[in-house]
This record gives structure tokens, C-alpha cells and sequence, in this order.
């Protein structure tokens, strides 16, 4: 009788949480990409978006840039990879369906980029438009494609800071990093799209997903970091990670209060495999996962999920979020 009076409390207690904690975030100071005060998005309705930067230029394997029909097709001629200097991307609520804009460092690498969605054409549903050094390109043939392509057209498009306050306000509670920023963003958490766009990324989530829902999440935020200069492959898994020393990190705002996210997340970690560390002068939670390492670790009701090659990497992006 007394477990089940506890649990009908703890109910009451989510259920009046749920009602009473505000949606807003706080604005925060993270270490953001150079350039992205200026980034602009399509004003269509968005599933998740990315902008990249690394204020140096970064080579593609040029595999990236086909279809995946082609996928084993690198035409003659064309080089192994392309020089992006920085690129802003949208998707919709369908990870097959995006657009934006990619800025190569020069001409050549942006007329073979462009050259390879001709190629793809209308079997794959594929515009595109070059202009100098920039691609842009919409993937898709329903009203949202349409609407984004009309918008790189004609050049009606908002800065991040207008598309979503709220999403962007939660993109600047990233960490403060001294690694420097390869690229950020954020996505809405739906299945079939934070589970696509993490793959695509060489991120297994190990039931992260199930975390997201349990604590009441809508919108995940993401950045990239990097020390060194990098190659980014045509496929990404672990060796990605731990040869680039590339480092992910997540953060969520809950719609419940602090001290229900941290019970929850108590609750939830021995079923996900977690177990509980020391950082810095408090207690976080982290994983082993094959070759990568992760820790997790709330800061009221902002969840914070960092992924890197290793558990040292890991500790050190969650303290740049604490230290806020």
C-alpha cells in the first residue's frame, strides 16, 4: 500500500511539474562556430538544422556528395575530396528530405559538388544551384522542398537567432570549449529522425532516446569539436572519432524541474547500462560503448550527453557546460 501511495505521489508530482515548468531557456555562452551570428535558414517549418564552420577549410571525401544508388561510383577525374569552408543545412521532419547552402573554398570543388547532384537529377528528386563558390541544393519533391527551394532562390531567409528563440537560446547552452567548434545544431526528437541524423553522425544511442522522452524533451541541440585538422570520411564510425579526436555533445531542456531530472535519471541508468562517476566536484553518469566513451550529467533541467574517443574527452566537455 505504501510503495503504491509513493508512486501515486510521484505521479502527482510529474504530472504538476509537467504543468508548471516554463518552456523558455536561458540564454548561455557557449563557445559557438565563427560566422554563425550571420548563418540564415530557410523560414519553413523545420525537423532539425546544422551550420558548420572551422574557420579553416576541411576536406570531404567526394563520396559524400553522391546518391546513394552512386554511392560506389566516384567518376572518373574527379578528386578524392572537396575543400567546404562552411555550410548551413536543413532538414524536414524526414531526414530524406533537406537543403541549404555549401561553401567550397573555390570554384573547381564547387562546380564538381554541383556537377554530382546534376548527375543525380530528377530520379532522386534533387535541385541545385551554384553561385561561384557556394551549392545550393534541395533534396525532395513535396510543398516543404518546394517552399525551401523558392526560398534559396530568392534569398527570403532568417538568421538562426529568429528562426527559434527558444532552439537557438538552447544551442548557446552548449559547452565552453577550447577545442574549436566543427559545426552546430539542433533537431526535433522524433524517432525516425534523431535515430537517422545520429547514424549518419557514427553515434549509436544506446537507448539516449528513451532518456530524451522519459525527462519530457522536444528539442536536442548538438555540437561538434576538434582540435586538429581533419578529413572527414565518406562514412563515419569510431575510427572517425578516436583518429580526429572529435567530440559530440548533446543538450536538452526538460520539461521538468531539476531535481526530477536528476531522480529520473537516476532511475533510468542502471537500465541503459550507466554508472555513476566522479568529475570535477560532483557525480555524472557515464557508459563505454565499444571504442567511444559516454558521460551524462544534468544541470537543472538542461541534460547534457557528451560522446568522444575518449573518457577524458568526454569529462572535459561536460565541465565546459557546467562552468556556465
Amino acid at each position: 500500500m505504501r510503495k503504491r501511495s509513493a508512486i501515486a505521489i510521484l505521479l502527482v508530482l510529474l504530472a504538476l511539474a509537467a504543468m508548471a515548468c516554463a518552456s523558455e531557456v536561458e540564454e548561455g555562452t557557449a563557445t559557438l562556430p565563427e560566422g554563425i551570428d550571420s548563418a540564415l535558414l530557410p523560414s519553413a517549418e523545420l525537423g532539425g538544422y546544422m551550420y558548420f564552420n572551422t574557420n579553416r577549410t576541411v576536406d570531404i571525401a567526394t563520396e559524400r556528395f553522391l546518391t546513394s544508388d552512386l554511392a560506389d561510383v566516384l567518376p572518373a577525374g574527379v578528386p578524392a575530396t572537396l575543400r567546404l569552408r562552411r555550410a548551413t543545412i536543413a532538414v524536414s521532419s524526414s531526414p530524406e528530405e533537406f537543403g541549404g547552402t555549401l561553401e567550397f573554398t573555390g570554384e573547381a570543388d564547387a562546380e564538381v559538388a554541383w556537377d554530382l547532384y546534376q548527375s543525380a537529377g530528377v530520379r532522386d528528386e534533387f535541385w541545385g544551384l551554384q553561385d561561384q563558390t557556394k551549392v545550393h541544393v534541395v533534396r525532395g519533391d513535396t510543398p516543404w522542398a518546394e517552399a525551401v527551394r523558392s526560398q534559396l532562390e530568392s534569398g527570403q531567409l532568417v538568421p538562426f537567432t529568429d528562426h527559434d528563440p527558444v532552439a537557438w537560446n538552447l544551442i548557446t547552452n552548449l559547452p565552453k570549449s577550447d577545442s574549436r567548434p566543427l559545426a552546430v545544431g539542433i533537431m526535433t526528437l522524433e524517432d525516425e529522425l534523431i535515430q537517422e541524423l545520429a547514424s549518419q553522425g557514427g553515434i549509436r544511442l544506446f537507448g539516449l532516446n528513451t532518456v530524451f522522452s522519459l525527462i519530457k524533451v522536444d528539442n536536442v541541440a548538438f555540437g561538434a569539436y576538434a582540435d586538429s585538422d581533419l578529413t572527414v570520411p565518406a562514412s563515419i564510425g569510431d575510427e572517425f572519432f578516436q583518429e580526429a579526436g572529435v567530440g559530440v555533445v548533446f543538450v536538452s531542456k526538460s520539461g521538468y524541474p531539476g531535481f526530477l531530472v536528476s531522480y529520473l535519471l537516476r532511475s533510468v541508468a542502471n537500465r541503459i547500462g550507466l554508472e555513476t562517476i566522479e568529475i570535477g566536484d560532483t557525480n555524472a553518469r557515464y557508459r563505454q560503448l565499444d571504442n567511444l566513451h559516454v558521460v551524462l550529467k544534468n544541470r537543472g533541467s538542461l541534460l547534457y550527453v557528451a560522446v568522444a574517443a575518449s573518457q577524458s574527452d568526454a569529462e572535459r566537455l561536460i565541465l565546459g557546460a557546467l562552468s556556465d
